[in-house]
């Protein structure tokens, strides 16, 4: 195989790779996505049960373990 044929099957590879590469990510992210929606669905129904809004955040912190920033970004 001479060098130029080398190269078009590693671009190939690369190309492939980095597809792969990008569909995960993009997978990631809407699932990261969805569940951040059902906890914001689910803390909109337990406020209108009644509630109380701090002990709603620690629940929600310990049943989803969820980061301070993420819990900023659903008790905005």
């Amino acid at each position: 195989m001479d060098n130029r044929t080398h190269m078009m099957f590693h671009d190939e590879d690369v190309r492939e790779e980095g597809k792969q590469l990008g569909i995960a990510i993009g997978e990631k992210r809407g699932i990261a996505t969805g569940k951040m929606e059902a906890i914001q669905g689910t803390i909109d129904l337990l406020r209108e049960a009644g509630l109380p809004e701090e002990r709603l955040k620690t629940k929600v912190q310990q049943q989803f373990d969820l980061t301070n920033p993420q819990m900023q970004e659903l008790f905005k």
